[in-house]
């Protein structure tokens, strides 16, 4: 099923939010919180239903949903979405927006039309049309195949990706190709209540910083044959205008490499992982207390 509204085209099959030719896979709550008030529209949801549905068999912090839709919101105003989505209803809860025009339009029913156009061009063709369909069954074993070799290639990878506990009282983002290295690193953070996200490229860090909101962004200072990738991080951050405090990880000890990361705007570099939780958790330090 596929939704349009305002400049947006929302896929519920692919969980993707088309946006002026912008595609964007959504997280899952994002993508759940969206189609939950669309499904529901005109009603007001309250946060007891939301919460329900979104953390199911969960016991979540208070302000985890008024978090998950500022989020949201922020993302959706990131992407281009030219008016408000989702609407407060203050001591009630949400709704979508009643004031956008929403078109619903099943996907399967395209599919279908599109078989039932194919077959009766080629009705006349019969060798034609199994010629077609002979490619098309081709080109999805192909595609099953590169999916599936794809996961198992990453497996190992996803493992090691922390998550947001529910209770959770910030984010890092953290930036390193070898993220299994930083595993007792990532785990005291989540015992602190703190959600760590890896990345493993500076393409892919941007990309996420200008969809969510970090408390601090962790980075070595070299990954994939690049010796400087975090400076280089650090810099097109605050070059765009983003101030999230922002450490280095790093195994060798310089002095100077710290002087750089300082004058490129950045807090600092650690090579200890008692130093890094020290500095990190000064972020954190009202919600901890």
């Amino acid at each position: 099923m596929e939704y349009r509204f305002s400049n947006v085209t929302l896929n519920a099959k692919t969980q993707t939010l088309d946006v002026q030719d912008k595609k964007v896979v959504l997280e899952e709550r994002v993508f759940n919180l969206l189609l939950y008030l669309l499904d529901t529209r005109p009603k007001v949801c309250n946060q007891q239903e939301l919460v329900a549905f979104l953390w199911p068999d969960s016991v979540v912090s208070p302000w985890s949903l008024p978090r998950l839709v500022s989020d949201t919101r922020s993302l959706l105003h990131r992407l281009g979405v030219e008016q408000d989505v989702i609407v407060t209803v203050r001591g009630q809860g949400y709704k979508f927006n009643p004031e956008l025009k929403v078109f619903q339009q099943s996907v399967e029913d395209d599919t279908q039309l599109n078989i039932e156009l194919l077959s009766a061009e080629h009705r006349s063709d019969g060798a034609h049309l199994k010629f077609w369909i002979g490619v098309t069954l081709l080109m999805c074993s192909v595609c099953i195949w590169l999916i599936i070799n794809h996961s198992f290639e990453h497996l190992e990878e996803r493992e090691f990706k922390a998550s947001e506990p529910l209770d959770a009282i910030g984010r890092i983002l953290w930036v390193d190709d070898n993220p299994v290295n930083n595993k007792k690193e990532q785990g005291y953070f989540l015992k602190h209540k703190i959600g760590v996200y890896n990345t493993t490229s500076t393409q892919e860090a941007l990309l996420l910083l200008s969809m969510y909101e970090y408390n601090v962004v962790i980075s070595d200072m070299g990954r994939q044959g690049e010796p400087l990738a975090g400076l280089k991080l650090l810099r097109a951050m605050r070059s765009r205008g983003d101030d999230t405090p922002f450490y280095v990880y790093t195994w060798v000890e310089s002095e100077n490499q710290n002087h750089v990361i300082k004058a490129a705007g950045g807090q600092g570099v650690a090579t200890k992982k008692l130093d890094l939780y020290e500095l990190v958790l000064l972020h954190f330090h009202n919600e901890i207390l």
